[in-house]
């Protein structure tokens, strides 16, 4: 097949991982320049479809004609994936799709790619061991109070008077809000440690959770009150938007945690803080935040039983490469009349016909050559 084409919009300054696929089939990704991105520093998370300037767009639009690309690769690109976007880029003729960086699709405003037949991937499941890797750590880093100790040390106190309480984690509970590739990965990490894992996750039947050896709840209410450790891998929906809010903390136990590594908006942020001010949780592990970056005077950030790192519990070299290349491969079915492995709107299909179903990358491969 040829003139396979898609164009890159991002931060990035080597495209050799983001371009292999499109070489091994004949094609060529190019890179697009619409001046000023997005750095890598917020590559976590995408612009809000409500936010961000339209300007761009038509920069789009013109690149896209320009060039007769099939696909775009967006890897903090810089303008809102919003209606007017799609309404846009729908009307082109030839241009089939999206491929975009990261695990999240909250930036991207999923019903106006549908409803214009605008095929939309995401690199699902790249930084899966790198996540729950992140969110356990936290969990440790709250479990033995790590913070606080960290700072005593430092600051030239040497006691052991502040040790009390301090959880014994095998044996104690951990709660999974979202139940994904992420989140089984975390439970997995976490029966290793000997601990009770429970979840909920209401797309997941409950005989799943018995494939996957984690005992199923119905509620997420019912998990905030069993739980010594509340980790949440669930995606930004407006169904988990403050999921969890004041009545799931004055459930929790006195001496639970919170971890949050998905998506900030998902906690209610100013209940966090009212809970942890009035002892009602023991403290939290957090590496997103409702807004981001987040603003210096959080109280969040001045807490001892707090730890946070700033949105990168995706990130190791080999993820992010493999995501980057998992992008090219996306891109490159998306222009060859195929659907991603990652598709995020598969309401997509009701508009489109004659589409090839997804395949593993060296078949798909051989087959479009």
């Amino acid at each position: 097949m040829n003139n396979i084409k898609g164009i890159y919009l991002g931060y990035a300054e080597n495209l050799e991982p983001q371009s292999r696929a499109f070489e091994e089939v004949g094609g060529e990704l190019i890179k697009g320049n619409l001046g000023e991105v997005a750095s890598s520093d917020s590559a976590g998370s995408l612009l809000s479809p409500k936010d961000g300037s339209n300007d761009k767009i038509d920069k789009v639009v013109s690149l896209i004609e320009e060039t007769k690309a099939q696909s775009l690769v967006l890897q903090g690109h810089g303008f809102p994936l919003n209606k007017d976007f799609f309404d846009a880029v729908g009307n082109i003729e030839g241009f089939k799709g999206i491929a975009c960086f990261g695990h999240g699709f909250d930036g991207i405003d999923v019903d106006s790619a549908t409803e214009n037949g605008v095929i939309v991937a995401n690199a699902a499941s790249f930084g899966t061991e790198e996540v729950s890797n992140h969110a356990l750590m936290h969990l440790l880093v709250c479990a033995r109070k790590f913070v606080f100790h960290d700072k005593l040390v430092k600051s030239g106190v040497w006691t052991r008077e502040h040790l009390s309480p301090m959880g014994h984690i095998s044996g104690q509970t951990l709660g999974i809000v979202g139940i994904g590739n992420i989140g089984r990965a975390m439970g997995r990490k976490a029966k290793g440690l000997g601990m009770n894992v429970i979840a909920f996750d209401p797309n997941v039947s409950s005989w799943d959770f018995k494939e996957y050896g984690i005992e199923f709840v119905s509620s997420i209410n019912e998990l905030c009150e069993r739980s010594d450790y509340v980790s949440l891998h669930c995606p930004l929906l407006e169904s988990t938007r403050k999921i969890m809010s004041t009545e799931q903390f004055k459930l929790m136990k006195k001496t639970a945690y919170l971890i949050n590594c998905s998506r900030g908006p998902v906690v209610d942020e100013k209940a966090l803080i009212e809970a942890l001010n009035n002892k009602e949780i023991a403290g939290a592990g957090l590496d997103v935040f409702e807004e981001e970056p987040t603003y210096p005077e959080n109280p969040l950030l001045k807490m001892d039983n707090v730890g946070v790192t700033n949105h990168y519990a995706s990130y190791s070299e080999v993820a992010w490469e493999r995501a980057e290349t998992q992008l090219g491969e996306e891109a490159v079915r998306i222009a060859t009349d195929g659907y991603p492995m990652s598709l995020v709107n598969p309401g997509v299909k009701s508009k489109l016909t004659g589409k090839k179903e997804p395949q593993g990358w060296e078949i798909y491969r051989e087959s479009i050559k």
